[in-house]
């Protein structure tokens, strides 16, 4: 068995189909995630945190890379939940509150007073960014049909 399979099954604690890591495989090339164990890890962790958005990530990586180098000051160490609302308020990403309260339930769910690492929030800095992304695209759609 490949060395990257075994890898990517033990960071996912399951065996998966040759056609889902083929399809992992492609989502990573497209992607441009290394495959290791970093790599993985990313991917892994986008697709707990935004299941619903992970498709769009492929379209918009270059933004949101540029982006995320330029939020990583503000993060710092971590942020709090406040400041996380925040954040999101100045990129212009206007989630109802039960969308917030599922981007954070993979961490215990959101708390305003809340403490939230850089390891723990880039991720769903990641997906609110998605989000913004998919609804723009979305708003597109309506006003061309």
């Amino acid at each position: 068995m490949e060395q990257t399979r075994i890898i990517y099954e033990t960071l996912a604690g399951k065996r998966v189909s040759d056609s889902h890591w083929t399809k992992t495989k492609k989502l990573m090339s497209a992607c441009d995630l290394p495959l290791d164990k970093d790599g993985f890890s990313v991917l892994i962790n986008l697709r707990k945190v935004s299941p619903r958005y992970f498709s769009k990530y492929v379209e918009i990586k270059d933004e949101l890379t540029n982006l995320g180098k330029q939020l990583l000051p503000a993060i710092g160490l971590g942020i709090t939940g406040k400041q996380f609302l925040e954040l999101i308020e100045r990129l212009e990403i206007h989630p109802n509150q039960g969308t917030v309260s599922r981007w954070f339930k993979s961490v215990g769910g959101f708390k305003s007073s809340g403490n939230y690492d850089k390891k723990t929030i880039l991720p769903i800095v990641a997906t609110a960014l998605i989000y913004k992304s998919k609804s723009q695209s979305s708003k597109l759609n309506k006003i061309g049909a």
